[in-house]
């Protein structure tokens, strides 16, 4: 439960700003969606060179303390949000933001399957996911609100509040270490990205590609549609996902990870082709609530394929791989969404994310699946009844 509680406030502390960022870059930067792209995933250049060696900390040292050490790093950058006031300022702001939450993230969620009993992992995953998904529904309402009726440093100073109070939080979490233990080797490159689950982090870097388009210019095109409170989208997005995930866990550990995915993927795909089409509130609102259930089906589903493909030794390794294309898949969907909405509108880009998706998903349904999906179905083996594992 604490490290549950701790997920939804770094959740908040993150969802907070993300929709409201691309209003102050225009509106009191006055620059262009396509910089606006550039410089929300510009995080991802940071998270890139770090990710990969995040696992390899986690693997070899204590969660925990990575966990903590990298959180108050986080909140450290997103402090900086209060002092940039140009382009080259919140470059380095979200580069910071993006080397640390790198880190957290793969100590959080490692942390969190330690603490998971091994034959419920895919439920475990899913509802720790659940808090970041009832942020998704609280954080940007409440930024798009506070940037409505306060000044803009009052988001800021609230994504720093969260984040000092999730802090707080993760210290009381009792998480034992877990010993790794596996032979001295060479340094390799299987050392820091599980080299067998990159087939199946590509594919998921595509289905991501329509996440950061969601993240980064929902609420501008919800008011370029005239839709009067964009944040109801977040809400429903959130709804979905919370759905979603409160049954998805079992499917998978009851072996339909296939179906499943596949099923989340179609949900995707609907959901921002229903974007692209949309003239008025009900259709966007609709397509929120559709992408919303998809991802929460999806995102568990390749996080627990992608760490059942590794060892028990490369747990953290496995996690790492996951997020790093996490990271490339919802970093490029940002700045590509701002490439096209430049040229030819935001509705044009998020039909080319629904081409994309359905591209992705035949790729898993047709290549991946037979590969990632038996590793994934089969039972854990038993949990010494201390939690440790020998």
């Amino acid at each position: 439960m604490l490290a549950c509680i701790a997920n939804f406030l770094l959740g908040m502390s993150f969802y907070v700003s993300m929709p409201t960022l691309p209003f102050h870059l225009v509106e009191q930067l006055r620059i262009g969606e396509a910089t606006v792209g550039g410089i929300l995933s510009s995080y991802v250049i940071a998270a890139l060179l770090v990710r990969p060696f995040s696992g390899f900390i986690v693997d070899r040292f204590n969660a925990k303390h990575a966990y903590l050490a990298a959180l108050a790093a986080y909140v450290l950058f997103t402090s900086g949000y209060l002092l940039a006031h140009t382009v080259l300022a919140f470059v380095i702001v979200r580069l910071g933001i993006g080397l640390t939450f790198a880190v957290l993230s793969t100590a959080a969620n490692t942390q969190a399957i330690d603490i998971i009993p091994s034959v419920r992992r895919g439920e475990g995953i899913g509802f720790f996911g659940l808090m970041s998904s009832l942020a998704m529904a609280l954080g940007p309402m409440f930024g798009l609100w506070l940037m409505d009726h306060y000044p803009f440093e009052l988001v800021f100073q609230a994504a720093i509040g969260a984040g000092v109070a999730g802090l707080l939080v993760a210290s009381l979490v009792h998480s034992p270490r877990k010993q790794r233990r596996q032979p001295a080797t060479v340094l390799s490159l299987d050392r820091f990205l599980l080299v067998r689950g990159i087939p199946l982090a590509l594919n998921l870097a595509v289905i991501g590609l329509g996440y950061g388009m969601l993240l980064a210019f929902a609420a501008i095109y919800g008011k370029q549609l005239g839709v009067t409170n964009t944040g109801v989208f977040f809400t429903l997005m959130a709804v979905g996902m919370m759905v979603s995930r409160g049954f998805s866990g079992r499917l998978i550990d009851s072996g339909r990870v296939v179906l499943t995915t596949n099923c989340g993927t179609a949900a995707i795909i609907l959901g921002l082709g229903l974007m692209a089409l949309a003239g008025g509130s009900l259709l966007y609102y609709l397509a929120g609530l559709l992408a919303g259930f998809g991802f929460g089906v999806v995102y568990p589903a390749y996080q627990t394929m992608m760490v059942n493909l590794g060892s028990h030794a490369q747990r953290g390794t496995a996690v790492a791989t996951y997020f790093s294309a996490l990271d490339v898949g919802i970093g490029v969907g940002m700045l590509v969404a701002g490439v096209i909405a430049s040229r030819l509108g935001l509705a044009s880009a998020f039909g080319i994310g629904a081409l994309l998706t359905l591209g992705a998903g035949a790729m898993f349904a047709w290549g991946l699946a037979r590969d990632a999906a038996p590793s994934s179905v089969l039972p854990s083996p038993p949990v010494p009844a201390d939690g440790g594992e020998r």
